[in-house]
């Protein structure tokens, strides 16, 4: 349907009453199959902006950066005005970059026409992509006083425009989602020991007979080293007490030996019955006051 047949119509539908307050993009979109639903969460997004005409080089390009995670929004057709220019108003002053398919067919568009003049009224990040090549570059700069950045569809190859697209887009972008997998048994032995699965039995025989050995042969030692430790322990005990026997031994024998060699003198400082009182029974029986007795 083109635009002069709509206002055909309109004409038409006036004298029966009305033509129902469906916006031009709507009327086509209607029967459109969407490539993907567009974009409604509160992350950054860009806006697309194309006349419906050109779906057939917009909706694939569109799908492609949708399916790397891009965050897209576009018209869905939405029938009712009111909702259309109230949703059209808050997706283009919102989004991070507008884009502009430009083309013949957008020129033509009313719709496709207030959405540009409202991403120039928002000062929104715009860039166009120019489906016509240069036929629509000077109608392109009537539109746009400032200069917009853009690339030609027919000087670049797709994959250099899918590039171009990627980098200008890369704030709106979905950060990739890392899944979380549960693992089987069998499954977790083979990430951890690919090379030494039994696939008959599904058991890490070598590895397991490796490991046990190496545990046993750790449990001996530790074993080995503790009866060591009980040992050498003991025998330090042993030896520590000896030792303090043979002092204490010393000790005394050292004493009554310098009593023998000094006992008169001892005997003269002191009095008798001093001596008697400090003399060990043992050796009472040799002092001298027993002897002069």
């Amino acid at each position: 349907m083109c635009f002069v047949c709509y206002n055909l119509l309109e004409g038409l539908f006036a004298v029966c009453g009305g033509f129902p307050k469906i916006k031009v993009l709507e009327v086509f979109s209607l029967n459109v199959k969407k490539p993907f639903n567009s974009y409604k969460g509160d992350g950054k997004f860009a806006y697309a902006c194309y006349s419906i005409e050109d779906m057939d080089y917009v909706f694939p390009l569109l799908k492609k950066l949708n399916d790397n995670r891009y965050r897209i929004r576009y018209d869905e057709g939405v029938q009712d005005e009111d909702t259309v220019d109230a949703l059209r108003r808050h997706n283009i002053k919102r989004c991070d970059v507008f884009l502009i398919f430009m083309s013949k067919n957008l020129l033509l568009s009313p719709y496709c026409l207030s959405q540009l003049e409202l991403a120039q009224r928002f000062g929104v990040n715009m860039y166009m992509i120019y489906l016509d090549g240069g036929d629509t570059l000077s109608q392109a700069s009537k539109l746009f006083p400032d200069r917009v950045n853009g690339i030609r569809t027919d000087e670049c190859s797709e994959d250099v425009i899918m590039d171009v697209m990627e980098q200008l887009l890369e704030n709106c972008r979905e950060p990739e989602k890392v899944e979380e997998r549960v693992y089987t048994y069998d499954e977790l032995l083979d990430e951890v020991y690919p090379e030494q699965k039994n696939e008959s039995s599904g058991v890490f025989e070598a590895t397991v007979s490796q490991d046990a050995a190496k545990i046993e042969k750790a449990a001996a030692s530790a074993a080995t080293a503790s009866k060591k430790a009980i040992t050498q322990k003991r025998q330090k005990n042993g030896k520590e007490f000896i030792n303090a026997v043979v002092v204490v031994a010393v000790m005394i024998a050292l004493a009554i030996l310098l009593y023998f060699l000094f006992g008169d003198q001892i005997n003269e400082a002191l009095n008798p019955d001093e001596v008697v009182n400090f003399i060990p029974t043992s050796i009472k029986t040799t002092t001298i006051f027993d002897l002069l007795s």
